[in-house]
């Protein structure tokens, strides 16, 4: 298990690898007060690398990212801003996360279970929520927000379910929750003050929804 903690003073930048059972952390920190803990178990799990190492620009970034399994990987992750909180979860084997963040106090919570799952995450602008739980077999989602308070909260749970989002405006919400197999959320909401509460439980289900 390795256990790494790093912290960046002013324009300070840290893109060493850390290897243990060829587990492997590059994060870059530029600013100050920023914040990053990562916890890795098992074998062959990546955040970032030497290309493209994991990123905090800013003032008061926090990112927790901790793996557990085999080859989970967060490959792309940038916090641009002031005040970003990202904290990700990844337990099982072949699991993927992306995040990026652009603006001030956006957060974004990422848990995966099991077996290659997979989420990308986007959020510009300010104050903005993303909280995404995956748990069983090739679940993918794929969100992303653009303007100030907006939120969506996403489940999924079994196999080869799918939910695409995006939110432009302010105060926009999509609560999505999907149980079973091969389901499928489609969701725009451009304007403000938008609500969506989508479930699906059993298998093929389909959902598409606009609201503008």
């Amino acid at each position: 298990m390795k256990k790494l903690l790093l912290s960046a003073s002013i324009m300070a930048i840290m893109s060493t690898p850390v290897l243990a059972d060829s587990n492997e952390v590059y994060m870059d920190q530029l600013g100050a007060y920023n914040n990053f803990t990562s916890d890795q178990s098992g074998y062959a799990n990546t955040i970032g690398s030497s290309s493209n190492a994991a990123t905090q620009e800013g003032r008061g970034n926090y990112a927790d990212l901790n793996q557990s399994g085999n080859y989970n990987g967060v490959d792309r992750f940038l916090q641009d801003g002031n005040y970003n909180r990202a904290d990700i979860d990844q337990v099982g084997y072949g699991n993927d996360s992306n995040t990026y963040q652009k603006g001030d106090s956006n957060q974004t919570n990422v848990a995966q279970y099991w077996t290659d799952n997979e989420s990308n995450t986007k959020q510009i602008g300010d104050d903005n929520l993303i909280t995404a739980v995956q748990s069983g077999y090739r679940n993918d989602i794929n969100a992303e927000q653009r303007g100030d308070g907006n939120t969506i909260d996403a489940v999924q749970l079994v196999d080869r379910n799918s939910l695409t989002a995006k939110q432009i405006g302010e105060d926009n919400t999509l609560t999505s929750y999907q149980f079973g197999s091969q389901n499928m959320i489609v969701s725009h909401q451009h304007g403000n003050d938008n609500l969506a509460q989508l479930n699906q439980v059993g298998s093929g289900n389909r959902a598409h929804v606009t609201q503008h």
